[in-house]
């Protein structure tokens, strides 16, 4: 199994983590949706069918950002709000990991 493989495959077993009525929580959950979709939308075509097509925006940055936030949310929190802040962050970070794969893979496919 490839690294894009086996990153896919963890990420599609990896269920999205929930809301939060806490307002900066849930208005980093609904940025993670929206990470969430470039990378589906871009990774599953190639995966499926060799498509490649990568997103538009900057997919590494972008979750490079949340992941960060979601970090400085995590260490000024406790409690549940911690617990989801650390579900966000580990979150981002396997969408930047499945993204980077994606990548790396397009680049050295003939």
């Amino acid at each position: 199994m490839s690294d894009l493989e086996a990153a896919v495959s963890t990420w599609r077993h990896k269920p999205f983590p929930s809301g939060s009525a806490n307002d900066a929580l849930d208005e980093l959950h609904a940025d993670l949706a929206l990470a969430d979709t470039w990378v589906a939308e871009a990774v599953i075509p190639f995966v499926d069918h060799g498509t490649f097509q990568p997103a538009q925006v900057d997919v590494i940055g972008e979750t490079r950002k949340l992941r960060d936030r979601a970090a400085q949310l995590g260490r000024s929190s406790s409690g549940e709000d911690k617990t989801l802040a650390d579900a966000y962050r580990d979150y981002a970070a396997l969408l930047m990991h499945v993204y980077e794969s994606f990548l790396t893979r397009a680049s050295s496919k003939p």
